[in-house]
C-alpha cells in the first residue's frame, strides 16, 4: 500500500511537470505568434512578414532607414487593409471584372516567378570581360569628363541643313551664331547644362571626348540641326575598383535577357498555339521576354535635344558608378509600388 501512494505521488509530480512544461511551450508559441503581428485592424492582423516582404523589394535599405521605412510600410499596408475590407464589404470581389483582374495577376505572378528563377542562373561576367569594357568605354570611365553645354536647336528641314551649315561655317561664337540665325530666321531653342559622361547618350560622347573648351560642332539630326559649344569640362575619372560591381550588374542584366530569350524561343517552337476568331491573322511574335529587373520603355524627348536623352545600358552602369548612395531612391520606389 505505501508503495502504491509513493508511485501515485511520483506520478503526479511527473505530470505536473510535463504540464508544466507544455504550459510554458503553449505560452512561448503564443507569444511568438503574438510577435509576429505588428498591427490589427477591425481584427484582421498585419504580421512582420508581410513589413518585411515588402521591404525586401526596395533592395538595400540601411539600419537609420530600416525603421522609419518600416513604418511608412505598415501605414500603407494598415490603409491597404482598410479598403480591402470596404472591397468586402461591398461584394467586389465577387465582380466578375474584379474575378478576372485577380486571375490575370495570379497568372502574371506565376509567370514572372519562373522566369525569376530562370534567370537566377545567368553567368557573371569573367575578370576578362570586366576589363575589355573598361577599357573599350574609358570616355565612361578612365577618361571620364564633366561637360558644360551650350546647345542651339535649329529647327529646319533637311534640305537647310546645307545652307545653314555654310553660313555658320566661319563663326566661332555661339551668340554670333544666334544672332545669325535670328537675322535668317531659323528658329531655334536654347539649351544649357552640365552633365557627366554617362549622363549623354554615348554615341554623343563619343563625338564630345576629342573637343577641347571652346569647341563648336554641329550635328544633324532627324529633326533638327543642333550647334553645340563646349564652354568648359572637367575630368573626374572612375577607377576599375568603382566600376567593377556596375559592369558585373551590366553583364548580368544582359546575361538575363539572353536566357529569358532562348527559353522563351524554346517554348514557342514545342508549344501548340493557335490564333484564332479576330486574331486569327496574327503570327507568334519574336519580340525577347522582359527581365524583372531590366528597365523600363525609354520616351523620347518632345525635340532632338542631344544632351537630355535617356541613357543606354552602358551608359546607366557607368552612372550607377559614380552614385553614392541609390537608398532613397530605391525607398521612395517601393513605397509608391504600394
Amino acid at each position: 500500500m505505501r508503495f502504491t501512494n509513493k508511485y501515485l505521488l511520483l506520478t503526479l509530480v511527473v505530470a505536473s511537470v510535463f504540464t508544466s512544461a507544455c504550459g510554458k511551450k503553449d505560452q512561448a508559441e503564443k507569444s511568438e505568434l503574438k510577435t509576429q503581428v505588428v498591427a490589427k485592424v477591425n481584427g484582421d492582423e498585419i504580421s512582420i512578414h508581410q513589413v518585411n516582404f515588402q521591404l525586401s523589394r526596395m533592395g538595400q535599405v540601411n539600419e537609420t532607414q530600416g525603421k522609419q521605412v518600416s513604418e511608412q510600410i505598415l501605414t500603407r499596408l494598415v490603409d491597404q487593409q482598410l479598403l480591402k475590407q470596404q472591397a468586402l464589404e461591398s461584394k467586389l470581389d465577387r465582380d466578375p471584372k474584379i474575378l478576372q483582374a485577380l486571375e490575370s495577376s495570379k497568372d502574371q505572378i506565376l509567370a514572372q516567378a519562373y522566369l525569376d528563377q530562370l534567370i537566377s542562373k545567368a553567368a557573371k561576367p569573367t575578370k576578362t570581360e570586366i576589363d575589355t569594357f573598361y577599357q573599350e568605354h574609358s570616355e565612361l570611365f578612365a577618361n571620364r569628363r564633366i561637360f558644360r553645354l551650350q546647345e542651339l536647336v535649329v529647327d529646319i528641314s533637311k534640305d537647310k541643313f546645307a545652307e545653314v551649315e555654310a553660313g555658320l561655317k566661319d563663326i566661332k561664337n555661339i551668340n554670333e551664331i544666334a544672332v545669325w540665325l535670328k537675322a535668317k530666321n531659323h528658329p531655334f531653342t536654347a539649351n544649357s547644362n552640365v552633365s557627366a559622361a554617362e549622363q549623354l547618350p554615348l554615341d554623343m560622347l563619343k563625338k564630345l571626348q576629342p573637343l577641347k573648351d571652346g569647341d563648336l560642332m554641329l550635328v544633324p539630326t532627324e529633326r533638327s540641326l543642333n550647334v553645340l559649344h563646349l564652354v568648359a569640362s572637367q575630368s573626374k575619372p572612375i577607377s576599375r575598383e568603382n566600376a567593377t560591381p556596375f559592369i558585373e550588374q551590366y553583364f548580368l542584366n544582359q546575361n538575363k535577357s539572353k536566357l529569358a530569350k532562348q527559353e522563351m524561343d524554346s517554348l514557342k517552337s514545342k508549344a501548340k498555339i493557335e490564333f484564332v476568331g479576330a486574331f486569327s491573322d496574327m503570327k507568334i511574335s519574336d519580340d525577347s521576354v522582359p527581365v524583372s529587373n531590366s528597365t523600363g520603355s525609354e520616351k523620347m524627348p518632345p525635340k532632338d535635344n542631344l544632351t537630355a536623352k535617356p541613357a543606354t545600358e552602358v551608359e546607366k552602369a557607368a552612372e550607377a558608378a559614380v552614385k553614392p548612395n541609390a537608398n532613397q531612391a530605391n525607398i521612395d520606389k517601393g513605397l509608391s509600388g504600394l
